[in-house]
């Protein structure tokens, strides 16, 4: 299984190389027939079996060159004029695209001539000792431009002017005109049988007509992923057998076309089901008007009709269907909480508590005189570790500045050298080059589920040496926190108001909503007074705090929506990137677990309404970035089963940012259970467990979608001010031994801060 999603990768990897586009490629398990939708950009291969890696290519390299050389929405105008005209042309457009396709992409030829026989030989085209000559016009066109000469086909010298015209084309225009005059010269030059019986014979009432004319006239590799299932029969004005097409018909159809190809066709059930009414004086299927039998035939490709249903044949119904989900475009006015609404709702939740009779000693003012207190105490105590670790920044990116330095001659003499003209011939002045560096930010988003209650003090502690640091050495950050606890009370807040979603969309949860937290943007009193307030939420996720009763319902603790934060990422890094200016955006995730999988996807029902559609237990989800049109097969390890990874993975090649991941593991027996998702090495669990306990973090190296990746025990997340402890009866050296000492506690205890200055650094 695992070599054929390799193998699916890289052929959709091929085929985007050859585009020169993002093209969308899916993998369709209901798909007959390799196409290409030319308005909505996505390549549609049905998934195969016994088929060789020759005739694979060759299907790529064909709705390659429909991606290339085919015009959006040529479809809309031919289909109007019925199915027998569309086939014509899509032998015609096929013969013309195949040749560019070649002629662009030479290694392609081989594929073509291999993948041909390959399917001529395996009965594709239904030739097995028949001679090809007693076949139609139409039939010897399509044969002759797939196989070759090999294919020993003959035309007479009237054909001949339309088989060179067919070769030498360069447009889609030709392609038309072309196919037009061909469809003139077939139906005039039409032989009529002579009938077996006189006065009962009547057209396109008997049996093998509607056998051999009902049914869908497509291309074997249509240039459009257009289903039409109507049948080859027509009477103007008359509906009573099922068949004909309306020019409304085919219009809707045509509009309809790229929303065929969504991958999951649950909600299309109109789209397929054949067209039962013809409405009168509309352009009929054939083409112009009611046709006899005999010129039907003789524009009908037996050919193509073989092809298709030797190509139904060889689908592969045992493989694991497909379903294919878009990284949707969150709206963050809708989920984001603003800095001032979480200080109105800190506010709040002290009001609430004095009215229900809690005592807050001093009012709202006392409660706020006392965080501002408890912050400033913070910050006094941690200032001079803060400052250390901005000293080692700036040291570590002179030392980059020094790596990008090069010295450089300027051309300008210079004066204290020219006394030694004789001896030297350095005589200009120099200078030092340093060559560009990238500026950085940071955008953090932070666990506030229930399960990080024990850590979250420990946590904010952390965030905010972050901030102090970032302040102090300029760099732009943004920290935000992402919770289900907000509007917890709305009973309508699960409703997906979502106006930005489209079909396939993954669904991002109503319960879904981001805290903003600190800004670098902040001006200095701002920056204080929002400092504060995150010591007012920490100090009311501790127990046994003062102020454990007096925070919000909708700032307590959640879910953990980590897929809907990465998600709404997407939006918010080039966002910040914009704002702030910086080169390189550092995306941090903090948690201590995984988050639940994203429910479903965007479909319609059978109404036209919209519906939450969960794909089927047995199908492999594939997640695809709209904007990339790169493909991320979701199955993995872990609760949500690897959305978050390939979520990341997305968010690296989208914004080309750095994502770098915190993750708050117990110390104990718990360790292993918690971190077995990430990896099954025994032995590397052992070894993250001792560099914990030795150095308070240790790095994983296996891949779950960071580029960095950094496990924190909860033990290491507690800062101490850890002052020197010395006095008169201490000899030097163990006066040396307790500054080191203190110095390394000082530094231990911050872990979070000293990881990020390095990578930042």
């Amino acid at each position: 299984m695992e070599k054929m999603i390799k193998n699916r990768e890289t052929k959709s990897l091929l085929a985007k190389l050859m585009a020169s586009e993002n093209i969308n490629v899916e993998y369709r398990e209901n798909a007959s027939t390799a196409a290409f939708d030319t308005e909505g950009r996505t390549l549609i291969m049905p998934v195969l079996k016994d088929m060789t890696e020759n005739a694979t290519d060759l299907f790529l390299g064909h709705e390659v060159g429909h991606a290339l050389y085919t015009p959006q929405g040529a479809i809309k105008e031919v289909v109007k004029k019925g199915n027998l005209f569309k086939g014509l042309v899509n032998i015609v457009e096929d013969a013309r695209i195949e040749k560019m396709i070649q002629s662009k992409f030479p290694g392609l030829k081989k594929s073509f001539y291999n993948g041909y026989s390959d399917l001529m030989t395996s009965g594709f085209f239904d030739l097995d000792g028949k001679d090809v000559n007693e076949a139609n016009f139409v039939d010897r066109i399509n044969i002759h431009f797939k196989i070759g000469t090999r294919a020993g086909v003959e035309f007479s010298d009237e054909e001949m002017t339309f088989v060179n015209r067919i070769a030498n084309q360069r447009n889609f225009d030709e392609t038309l005109k072309i196919s037009e005059e061909l469809f003139d010269y077939i139906k005039d030059n039409a032989e009529e049988p002579e009938p077996e019986f006189d006065d009962d014979f009547e057209f396109g009432d008997s049996d093998d007509d509607a056998e051999s004319n009902d049914g869908e006239m497509t291309s074997d590799m249509p240039m459009d992923s257009d289903d039409d299932g109507d049948s080859d029969e027509d009477s103007e004005g008359d509906t009573s057998d099922g068949s004909g097409e309306s020019e409304e018909d085919g219009e809707e159809e045509a509009e309809e076309n790229s929303s065929s190809t969504s991958g999951d066709d649950s909600g299309d059930a109109e789209e397929t089901k054949e067209t039962e009414t013809t409405s009168e004086g509309s352009p009929s299927e054939d083409g112009g008007g009611h046709l006899p039998k005999h010129v039907k035939d003789e524009l009908t490709s037996k050919t193509m009709e073989s092809f298709e249903k030797a190509l139904e044949n060889h689908i592969d119904d045992s493989s694991t269907p497909f379903t294919y989900v878009n990284i949707p475009k969150v709206d963050i006015d809708k989920v984001l909480v603003s800095l001032d609404d979480v200080a109105a709702e800190l506010h709040k939740g002290v009001t609430n508590a004095v009215n229900d009779g809690y005592s807050v000693d001093g009012g709202i003012e006392g409660h706020i005189a006392r965080n501002m207190k408890d912050w400033l105490k913070f910050r006094s105590e941690n200032k001079s570790i803060v400052s250390y670790m901005a000293k080692e920044f700036e040291m570590r990116k002179s030392a980059d500045e020094f790596k990008r330095t090069r010295v450089a001659k300027t051309g300008v003499l210079n004066p204290n050298k020219l006394h030694a003209y004789k001896f030297s011939e350095d005589l200009f002045l120099r200078s030092n080059v340093v060559s560009d560096g990238k500026n950085h930010g940071f955008v953090m988003f932070i666990d506030w589920s229930g399960s990080m209650a024990p850590n979250m003090a420990n946590t904010i502690d952390q965030l905010m040496l972050i901030a102090m640091f970032c302040k102090k050495v300029n760099i732009p950050f943004d920290v935000f926190a992402f919770t289900t606890a907000w509007d917890r009370e709305n009973s309508d807040r699960d409703s997906y108001k979502f106006d930005s979603r489209a079909k396939g969309d993954i669904v991002i949860s109503g319960q879904f909503k981001l805290l903003h937290l600190i800004s670098s943007t902040l001006s200095t009193a701002k920056f204080n007074t929002s400092m504060m307030h995150l010591r007012w939420m920490r100090n009311g996720m501790s127990y046994d705090s003062y102020d454990s009763n007096i925070v919000s319902n909708n700032l307590r603790l959640g879910g953990t929506p980590l897929n809907e934060a990465i998600c709404s990422a997407f939006e918010i890094v080039p966002m910040f990137q914009k704002k702030n200016k910086v080169q390189i955006v550092n995306t941090i995730f903090l948690t201590d677990g995984q988050g639940s999988r994203l429910g479903g996807h965007w479909n319609y029902d059978n109404n036209g309404n919209w519906m939450r559609d969960s794909a089927s237990y047995k199908s492999r989800t594939v997640i695809t970035d709209p904007v990339t049109k790169l493909h991320y097969d979701s199955r993995g390890a872990g609760f949500d089963g690897g959305q978050a990874v390939n979520l990341l993975k997305a968010l690296k090649d989208r914004t080309e940012c750095r994502v770098i991941g915190f993750y708050i593991a117990p110390m104990g027996r718990s360790f292993s259970r918690e971190v077995s998702w990430m990896t099954n090495n025994y032995e590397a669990l052992d070894k993250m467990k001792k560099d914990l306990k030795d150095n308070a973090f240790t790095i994983l190296d296996s891949d779950v979608g960071y580029e960095q990746f950094f496990i924190l025990s909860d033990k290491s997340l507690k800062v101490e001010a850890g002052e020197l402890e010395i006095d008169d009866k201490m000899t030097k050296g163990r006066m040396k031994n307790a500054f080191v000492k203190s110095r390394k506690n000082k530094i231990g205890n911050k872990a979070m801060l000293s990881k990020f200055c390095e990578f930042v650094a």
